[in-house]
């Protein structure tokens, strides 16, 4: 059977929709154009018939982004629905290769051309690729969030998956207890902001998708609460924008202690559809595919491209396949190819705490300057820490107070409750004589997975101090702790996650095609005397090379969207991402800057 995709210039109506899909079983993709005024229709079926078409149209637009592309997988058993902005409508090109068979049942949006853009922001021709007729064979490296989406997503349209990683699934960054899902995003229509509105819905109903029964997630919605001046400004300019009032609203405090069930002394914006989730049962669920081979504890130690086909070599043997992605994350430091690319690392500390007949009153997440989920199997999850360019992956007691003190700020009631539990296990903390050092560099983030604080991050790479900054000696305090064995360290075993998170220097992940590093720094090493050289050598891309990195915290958000993009674009299928989105997270911006902000470049 040929599938078709099929466009409307409007929202047609629950009638049209079901009449349609029984007259054209082969509808593969369904354009619907979203209205300029935001308004959209919430059925109400006339028939029994229609019951599970309202139910369905209900679940695709309770977290609908109007400023970004809706991309709902699986809308229908075989068809996937779009929800287009006005732009992205009348560019149809950047989503779908051959616009011009789309069948439109009204009058079709006028189409406008694509601007033009430099030679290193080209994508790979198809010519260049190979095996381009053959059903592809992606070897994905690294089984955290990212990899664990971009595998599933491969799987899911037909494509033969390896998943090779260094340890075990869900380990790193992406095995924290408890992370928040929702979208802190910007009052102006930014690019992070698109990223995050289009990848929050993603993400929402893929988790009613894979675990309908929420055993290991909670949709009571996040409390981002007024902790500061400025949050407190972001949010009063984020509820003046009426038409996503579907998404969040304002609440004060009274209504903010409503919806938590405690005491809360702040206003803020509550995500009503957000949630809270273990990030590993989600992995595992999108690592369950018959397409899907695991191999744990299989770190890649070296990887070329030979006879059409990528070749990884591990201790466990050599594996081969014709399509290969990074998703690394922290761990691209130490990955063949993906560690010449300039990458920052985060560290972050989360701390557990058991569930006390006063706690158990919270019914939502909260988020301030740092977060708390409601209990899940008897215990709360807390923090975090935020340590730029520190990669140390021990627990640490002196995180494990910060942890404490800022629940204290977020919730006096919450930390009140675990008061006796802090008591039974106090923390010996050593004086810290470079206290205002470490303020800087590990203040409470914002979330553990769910949202990284969008402040300016030193641009020098892995292990260094921010500038201006010098490492401090540790005192005899210290020196002392440090040289206990770890699980000495402190009056109680370690209770919580630490992991280093990976980040680019702009906060945008890195999501696409990736080149040879060295052949790039040579073709556009004229960058560095003029960024604005026209350079028409084209991009010495590796071929059919990717990754899907650099999430920070917010990959719960923003990965599995990016996982959808990296596959369509292997497996030739619609493309999610907007071109704006497909240039900003572009993983040659990451080394293109280099050479334009090196002065000695060759």
């Amino acid at each position: 059977m040929t599938h078709h995709t099929h466009a409307w210039a409007n929202i047609p109506t629950l009638a049209q929709i079901q009449s349609h899909l029984a007259a054209h079983p082969d509808s593969r993709h369904l354009i619907f154009c979203l209205p300029a005024n935001h308004v959209i229709p919430q059925w109400q079926p006339e028939n029994e018939q229609q019951q599970p078409l309202a139910q369905a149209w209900q679940e695709a637009t309770r977290c609908l982004a109007h400023d970004a592309v809706n991309y709902i997988r699986q809308w229908q058993p075989e068809t996937d629905l779009w929800l287009l902005p006005p732009y992205a409508a009348r560019h149809l090109h950047e989503h779908f290769p051959q616009p011009e068979n789309i069948i439109w049942h009204t009058p079709p949006v006028a189409q406008q051309p694509a601007p033009p853009r430099q030679a290193w922001q080209q994508p790979p021709t198809r010519q260049s690729e190979t095996n381009t007729t053959a059903q592809p064979h992606v070897l994905i490296i690294g089984a955290g969030i990212a990899g664990a989406a971009t595998a599933h997503e491969c799987a899911t349209r037909g494509a033969r998956v390896t998943v090779l990683e260094a340890h075990a699934p869900a380990q790193a960054a992406s095995g924290n207890r408890q992370g928040l899902l929702y979208a802190k995003i910007s009052p102006h229509p930014t690019a992070q902001t698109e990223l995050l509105l289009a990848g929050y819905g993603y993400t929402r109903r893929l988790l009613q998708r894979l675990l309908p029964m929420q055993q290991s997630w909670g949709a009571s919605g996040v409390l981002h609460l007024n902790h500061n001046p400025s949050e407190t400004q972001r949010n009063a300019q984020l509820a003046q924008n009426q038409h996503y009032q579907h998404l969040y609203r304002p609440v004060s405090p009274a209504q903010a202690s409503q919806i938590a069930g405690i005491p809360i002394a702040q206003s803020g914006l509550y995500w009503q559809h957000g949630a809270w989730l273990n990030p590993p049962a989600l992995i595992h669920a999108l690592l369950r595919h018959p397409n899907i081979t695991l191999h744990p504890h299989t770190k890649a130690q070296s990887i070329h491209h030979s006879g059409n086909q990528w070749h990884v070599h591990t201790p466990n043997g050599i594996f081969s396949g014709s399509h290969i992605v990074f998703c690394t994350g922290a761990d691209n430091a130490h990955t063949p190819i993906i560690q010449h690319y300039p990458f920052q690392i985060i560290r972050g500390q989360t701390s557990i705490a058991p569930a006390t007949k006063g706690s158990l009153k919270l019914k939502t997440a909260l988020s301030a300057a740092s977060y708390i989920s409601p209990a899940w199997q008897g215990e709360h999850c807390y923090g975090a820490t935020f340590a730029p360019n520190n990669p140390s992956r021990d627990w640490h007691a002196e995180d494990e107070a910060r942890n404490r003190q800022a629940l204290a700020q977020l919730s006096p009631y919450l930390a009140q409750q675990f008061a006796d539990y802090y008591a039974a296990h106090p923390i010996r903390q050593p004086e810290n004589e470079c206290s205002e050092f470490r303020q800087n560099v590990n203040e409470p983030s914002h979330d553990y997975l769910g949202s990284l604080k969008t402040q300016r991050q030193p641009e020098n790479e892995y292990n260094k101090f921010p500038r201006n900054q010098t490492p401090c000696k540790p005192n005899q305090a210290q020196a002392q702790l440090l040289r206990q064995p770890e699980n000495e360290r402190n009056e109680f075993p370690q209770k919580g996650h630490t992991a280093t998170r990976c980040d680019c220097h702009d906060h945008l992940p890195a999501v696409g095609a990736i080149s040879n590093p060295t052949a790039l720094r040579t073709t556009y090493a004229a960058y560095a005397l003029d960024k604005n050289y026209r350079i028409a050598t084209p991009c010495p891309y590796l071929p059919n090379a990717y990754t899907n990195t650099a999430h920070g915290s917010r990959g719960l958000a923003t990965a599995p969207l990016c996982a959808a993009e990296i596959a369509a674009q292997i497996c030739h299928t619609p493309r999610p991402l907007s071109e704006r989105l497909r240039q900003a997270l572009n993983p040659n911006r990451l080394i293109i800057r280099q050479i334009i902000r090196s002065k000695n470049h060759p």
